[in-house]
């Protein structure tokens, strides 16, 4: 599981979860130009202009403009994992998901 940034056209940020780098284990690119598409149908109270991989999960859980991280959080940890042998069938339908904008989790507007 990651978090992505979302920096809006004033500047704010706005956070999102999804799974690792499945499109790319190595380039953090391509996940984040998923989820800056799919946070555009997402209330975020502001334009979405760029996104970004954060380096750890603290910087969403601790922000005050990701009120509901630990639903999401908790939306991802409560699935289980896939075995060896079924993860690159499982790696192959998340990556469907993510691309349709499904497991993208938005954690919530700000007040």
């Amino acid at each position: 599981m990651i978090a992505v940034a979302v920096r809006l056209d004033d500047g704010r940020e706005r956070y999102f979860l999804t799974w690792g780098r499945i499109q790319d284990k190595i380039d953090p690119g391509p996940v984040c130009d998923l989820v800056l598409r799919s946070s555009r149908s997402c209330s975020l109270g502001g334009a979405p202009v760029s996104a970004r991989l954060c380096a750890t999960l603290r910087e969403a859980a601790d922000s005050p403009d990701a009120p509901y991280f630990y639903e999401c959080f908790f939306q991802f940890a409560s699935q289980p994992p896939p075995s060896e042998e079924d993860y690159p069938a499982w790696k192959a339908r998340i990556a469907e998901r993510m691309e349709a904008g499904r497991d993208i989790s938005y954690c919530g507007q700000p007040a």
